[in-house]
């Protein structure tokens, strides 16, 4: 594709020098980002770790009616084994104070404890599991010491019968378009050993752009002359940049996907983030041809000013590619009206087919609280669409991931996080209910638990996108799995 030659575009970035400085790209390699990291930021509620084990509540477990399943039908997940992957368990200590409380079972199995650093999300999610499914067995196993020692800790869990898996993390180099890598591939094949498995959706959003290359020829600070520059604007009215937001004192991560095959891409973007005056701020200028179709850029905002422009641009092999999307982490927001427009900011392993992605809805939010029925703003999107096969191989169609499949609550008062909001959260209230459903009948396999889960979940409003089969209900997959159990 030939980038036009453009003359009058951005004077005020033409006319100026580049003080910046062109920053390494220092998350290029494995970079995980857990729900308890970007759940307050992107939501902004509060969501942090509590000093002490303090008051808990149950108003997740009530918003998926588990208190009234265990009352009908006796479940408690007794002989199901649970595993989770998370940052770690008991690195901040407490653990020993919740079991004692009640808030956690006295068996907690800790396969591989976190790295320094880790918040104990993990602990929270137990907290939430146990008090939908008391009775069952909860494993833990960190999942951010890197994608290859998560994928060992997929297969460790598998390994130790756990029959329900759920995690919370998700790394920045996970591809967008191809179901390929580690991680996908441990979690395809726990699926097919015959564990249900669950994973969150993540907390971006519509905070996404998805688009066609479509290249103006620019001169900017920092990038080579007469650089091939991404125009973000219609025909009429060309912009080579995309209006972005970092708060004062936060960190924007940009993550830059293109539809070329992992560890072949046969091209390379870069991208720029300049302010509004033009000055050059930070850059991620790595020619990823011959490897990853991903380029990340990282800025902490030291400056008062909070709005920002990001030039996607050609750096590397013989032609653009096709198209590509960029995914807002952090404290970063896109101001554009082309965010939300594409396939979703649901990335990585929650594409994998067989895999349960959860969306959130916060408690109050549920039916059963008279709330709006609705998913939580920053709860991320699908549907995803898989453009490669595993092997790299441009697909004949592009193939729907169908994701998000549905929703779990958020926001419940935990002895590690209070209040614990974000897809980690509701990731793990699935998987508790997951518990109770296999204990009604454990002879359900991966698609049958989904298919149960999906059928008597509660229709919430929104785009299917957003909110797939709607909130789960305790009760009534608990009945059906009865009754498909009585039926066998």
């Amino acid at each position: 594709m030939a980038a036009p030659d453009v003359v009058s575009l951005l004077p005020d970035l033409l006319a100026l020098a580049a003080p910046g400085f062109l920053s390494p790209n220092p998350l290029q390699a494995d970079f995980a980002l857990g729900g308890y990291f970007f759940a307050g930021l992107t939501s902004g509620q509060a969501a942090g770790p509590s000093a002490a084990a303090g008051p808990t509540d149950d108003h997740a477990d009530q918003a998926v009616y588990g208190d009234v399943a265990r009352a009908a039908y006796g479940v408690t997940g007794a002989g199901i084994r649970v595993g989770i992957l998370s940052d770690s368990f008991n690195l901040l200590g407490g653990a020993a104070a919740e079991e004692a409380s009640g808030d956690l079972p006295p068996n907690v199995t800790v396969l591989e404890e976190g790295p320094a650093g880790s918040h104990d999300e993990g602990r929270a999610m137990a907290e939430l599991i146990h008090r939908i499914a008391p009775g069952a067995q909860i494993l833990f196993h960190t999942a951010t010491a890197g994608q290859a020692d998560f994928a060992a800790g997929i297969k460790a869990l598998v390994a130790a019968g756990c029959n329900v898996i759920v995690d919370d993390v998700a790394y920045l180099n996970e591809p967008f378009f191809q179901d390929s890598g580690t991680v996908q591939q441990a979690v395809a094949q726990a699926v097919a050993a015959g564990v249900s498995y669950f994973t969150a959706a993540g907390n971006q959003g519509g905070n996404f752009v998805q688009q066609t290359m479509a290249l103006l020829r620019l001169v900017l600070p920092g990038l080579p002359p007469g650089a091939a520059v991404q125009d973000f604007g219609p025909a009429a009215a060309p912009q080579p940049w995309l209006d972005v937001t970092i708060p004062s004192g936060g960190e924007g991560i940009f993550d830059l996907q293109w539809n070329e095959p992992f560890g072949a891409s046969a091209d390379s973007l870069g991208m720029a983030l300049y302010g509004a005056d033009g000055t050059l701020l930070a850059s991620a200028t790595g020619d990823q041809t011959g490897s990853h179709p991903d380029q990340i850029l990282r800025y902490v905002n030291s400056g008062s000013a909070t709005g920002f422009r990001l030039v996607v641009y050609a750096n590397g092999g013989a032609a653009p590619p096709g198209l590509f999307k960029i995914i807002a982490y952090g404290n970063a927001g896109i101001a554009d009206a082309l965010a939300g427009i594409g396939s979703g900011s649901v990335i990585g392993h929650a594409l994998v087919p067989g895999a349960n992605t959860v969306g959130a809805m916060a408690w109050s939010a549920a039916p059963r609280f008279g709330g709006t029925n609705t998913p939580e703003s920053f709860s991320s999107v699908g549907q995803g669409t898989l453009l490669l096969a595993p092997n790299g191989t441009p697909l004949t169609e592009p193939q729907s991931a169908s994701k998000v499949d549905f929703l779990a609550p958020d926001g419940s008062l935990t002895g590690v996080l209070a209040p614990f909001f974000g897809t980690s959260a509701a990731a793990a209230n699935a998987a508790g209910v997951a518990a109770l459903v296999l204990q009604a009948d454990p002879s359900l396999t991966p698609a049958q638990m989904t298919q149960v889960l999906e059928q008597t979940a509660t229709p919430a409003l929104g785009a299917a996108a957003a909110v797939g089969a709607g909130l789960l209900d305790a009760s009534a997959a608990v009945a059906q799995a009865l009754a498909l159990h009585a039926a066998a």
